[in-house]
């Protein structure tokens, strides 16, 4: 397996995955998928403070969505190495599908409770902790680690794509159309979602043995994610990122309306700009085809995205406040396309579903993180909160920059680690 593509253009690993079926299926689903679940943070944000006026019951709403991840993130990755994963997708996105269409149900009766939109929020995060380390290690047997540079360029685009369209259609039809045609948007794209993954063909074989006790193999899988190097940066990576930058994404539309002083219109727009610069630095990403510092691309990244936050919190402008997310949203992708990339190349066959699941549990501490910057905007305000968090995150990450080998070292895939003697 090669650690990085053959020099070949972009433009020909793109053309050549997008002519199989399968892959355009996944890369469909997907795209519908993250714009659903980017659309339905804000409309359910937005639907929450309506009905509460509370920054901190906003707040709470991130925790209920992220709870899934951290609980079960882990024991999602185990599943992934142990059954069919393209089931694992499928009743996955039939979960979002009931939650939502409950929600609308409420919402059309005029009966809808905070409490209703926080139990949809958390089935909604089951659907994304059941198909987190499924989708991605489903995607590296379809293409192969020649091509899983390209595969997670795209996977980021996508995610890009669907971080734009989401919340500037939340926007637009909360502000046209109430929350109830809102809502029904959202059921018709989680629908054709779980339709394109049922039409997959595609089957792996399972890599393993389900022979293995259940805790023996958690432990092994613990063990083994933190005893990799490059997987143990990647986690202490990724708890930075999302217990300190991305959980403060759930005060934006609190900033937005009570410092920004916008309506749901703009704020959709707002919180869309990161998904502009995310989208334009991925191509760039994309086209780096003997890309081998991947690290270096995952630390820096998270560095500009956390810098790009704070001077939004800072700023007093709405105009400056955009870009200073666009810029965020630069950093972004360096962050998301080499998460998932560097796990897979590092990870044995066997163990890339249950690594993957480590990085879920760093992931779901996005609830630990919103419950605390939902705490702190309680007593002080919203931006101070978002601004206190990635000052914290930046002074954590120096020490990575610095020291990590996952920034010193190329990343190797396990079967040209040398050997001991």
């Amino acid at each position: 397996m090669a650690a990085v593509q053959s020099q070949r253009p972009w433009a020909d690993w793109v053309k050549g995955l997008l002519q199989e079926r399968d892959f355009r299926l996944m890369w469909g689903a997907g795209g519908l998928g993250n714009t659903g679940r980017w659309m339905d943070a804000v409309v359910m944000g937005l639907l929450v403070l309506d009905l509460t006026d509370s920054a901190f019951q906003v707040a709470l709403l991130f925790v209920f969505r992220w709870i899934p991840m951290l609980a079960f993130a882990l024991a999602s990755g185990m599943i992934a190495d142990r059954i069919n994963r393209w089931a694992v997708l499928v009743t996955a996105r039939l979960v979002g599908v009931v939650a939502t269409g409950a929600i609308l149900l409420l919402v059309v009766a005029d009966s809808v409770q905070p409490w209703h939109v926080f139990i949809a929020s958390f089935f909604l995060g089951m659907t994304f902790v059941l198909e987190f380390p499924s989708r991605r290690s489903l995607l590296y047997d379809l293409v192969g680690g020649e091509r899983i540079v390209s595969a997670m360029s795209l996977e980021t685009i996508n995610t890009t794509l669907g971080k734009f369209v989401g919340p500037f259609m939340a926007g637009l039809l909360v502000e046209l159309t109430g929350f109830s045609g809102a809502f029904v948007f959202l059921l018709v794209v989680y629908v054709v979602a779980w339709l394109f993954t049922a039409m997959v063909q595609f089957r792996q074989p399972v890599t393993a043995s389900r022979s293995d006790p259940f805790w023996e193999k958690l432990g092994h899988g613990f063990k083994y994610s933190i005893g990799n190097g490059f997987i143990r940066g990647v986690l202490i990576v990724t708890l930075i990122m999302n217990g300190l930058a991305f959980s403060v994404e759930s005060l934006f539309p609190v900033v937005a309306r009570d410092h920004l002083g916008v309506g749901a219109g703009l704020t959709g727009i707002l919180i869309a700009a990161p998904a502009i610069g995310s989208f334009l630095a991925a191509m760039a990403i994309a086209s780096l085809t003997a890309l081998r510092y991947h690290g270096r691309v995952f630390c820096l990244g998270l560095a500009l995205q956390m810098l790009g936050l704070l001077f939004f919190a800072l700023s007093p402008w709405y105009p400056l406040s955009f870009v200073m997310l666009l810029t965020a949203g630069f950093g972004m992708a360096g962050f998301s396309t080499m998460q998932s990339t560097i796990i897979l190349v590092a990870a044995r066959p066997d163990m890339r579903g249950t690594a993957l699941g480590m990085n879920g549990e760093c992931i779901g501490i996005a609830a630990v993180g919103g419950l605390a910057v939902g705490v702190v905007a309680n007593y002080f305000s919203a931006q101070a909160a978002v601004a206190m968090s990635v000052s914290l995150g930046l002074v954590l990450l120096l020490p990575v920059l610095l020291f990590s080998s996952l920034v010193r070292r190329p990343i190797t895939p396990p079967e040209e680690i040398p050997q001991a003697p």
